[in-house]
């Protein structure tokens, strides 16, 4: 068999990962592009459309609406062979984010009052990446890959109920770095890659407002630092022609998440926090992501894709605002239609539910506390997307 039976089959799919135990991921860098003959681009689109939301521990609704929002966002990818057996390629994504809201969407049905509520979480933090990577083939089986990462985190607002947090940040930008290697086997269109990416760390310059819960006023006029940061991760994909006209796939992603973490850094010392003394506001766990799909080219225009994605949970409690479910499972899909050998449109959607999580209570007074026993369950995502590709 030639790698030409497998020309243009579809491999389109899409996760949900927004919203889970295991941080803040949106995009995952994927390398596949720099492994397309000649020069190639594309961009795509694509939204998220979460239902996350809250039941009393007796089980009646708490809020009226998804804690997290909708996100769209656009990806473009680009590469050209500059030598015989090298290429370069850039890579621009959403790669993180947060938006979460439970202000506008908790009802006095949880038993809080309207005051109460007014100071619960709102986060809307975006983190894009531009990453600029090059490969170069050692012969025809073997590949090795390397690149630079530039994330810029946007400003930044924020309001932490039973942190005494309620700050604006402003953006900042963090480098990290990109290496890995493939192996081929062209005849058969098998490809075993391996890539991992460093952490990247965001220290934003925090202006404080003042916040009362309980009590008298914190923070007023106060300065410091948000810190958030994307982590180490380690990145396996294995695609093979099994026959003709039909590849299958399957891929493993590993996130540090435990170490990084969202906190907070006042510059001075108040009632809630000593000087220079981070907080951490969120508890993500580490997590490990699959992925296993199944593509086939029908004719010479139309090729479609399946695969089902999964990820495993922190454990059934949350201690932490941020995290709103346990592990996820998801059934991906897409349709690719080729207009010529060079031009294609690509169109993919996925549907992911999220597993059962319990808020937890946690340190004695603690506002926290007051919706311990909240249970965050039957929630779902879905996400949309649409691209276009070009061969030159």
């Amino acid at each position: 068999m030639s790698l030409a039976k497998y020309a243009g089959v579809s491999l389109i799919a899409m996760s949900a990962s927004m919203g889970h135990a295991g941080g803040m991921e949106d995009t995952a860098l994927s390398a596949g592009f720099m492994f397309e003959e000649g020069s190639y681009g594309n961009a795509s689109i694509k939204s998220q459309s979460p239902s996350v939301k809250a039941k009393s521990a007796a089980g009646a609704s708490i809020t009226s609406g998804s804690l997290l929002g909708s996100v769209s966002s656009i990806n473009l990818k680009a590469k050209m062979d500059v030598l015989d057996n090298m290429s370069v390629g850039i890579s621009y994504y959403r790669q993180a984010g947060i938006k979460l809201d439970y202000t506008a969407n908790w009802t006095t049905a949880s038993g809080l009052t309207a005051g109460q509520i007014g100071i619960m979480p709102k986060v809307d933090l975006d983190v894009t990446a531009l990453a600029l990577i090059a490969k170069y083939d050692v012969n025809e089986n073997i590949s090795v890959l390397g690149g630079l990462k530039n994330g810029t985190a946007s400003d930044v607002t924020a309001s932490i109920l039973g942190s005494g947090v309620s700050a604006t940040a402003t953006g900042a930008s963090s480098l990290s770095y990109i290496a890995g290697a493939a192996y081929e086997i062209p005849e058969i269109a098998f490809r075993a890659e391996l890539i991992y990416e460093t952490k990247a760390d965001y220290a934003l310059t925090t202006e404080f407002a003042a916040v009362a819960i309980g009590g008298p006023a914190d923070h007023t006029g106060a300065t410091g630092k948000i810190h958030a940061s994307t982590p180490d991760y380690i990145n396996l994909y294995v695609q093979s022609g099994i026959a003709e006209d039909t590849l299958a796939y399957a891929s493993m992603r590993q996130a540090g998440w435990k170490k990084s973490q969202v906190s907070v850094q006042a510059s001075t010392n108040n009632a809630l926090f000593t000087s220079n003394t981070k907080a951490d506001l969120s508890d993500f766990a580490d997590t490990t992501s699959y992925e296993i799909g199944l593509g086939r080219k029908f004719g010479t225009t139309w090729s479609s894709s399946i695969a089902y994605n999964w990820e495993g949970g922190s454990g059934p409690e949350s201690k932490s605002f941020f995290t709103l479910t346990d592990g996820r499972q998801g059934i991906s899909v897409g349709v690719k239609y080729n207009f010529n050998e060079n031009t294609a449109i690509s169109f993919g959607g996925n549907y992911t539910a999220f597993g059962k999580v319990t808020q937890a209570a946690v340190i004695a007074g603690n506002s926290r506390n007051a919706i311990a026993g909240t249970v965050f369950s039957g929630n779902t995502a879905t996400t949309l997307g649409a691209n276009i590709s070009h061969s030159f």
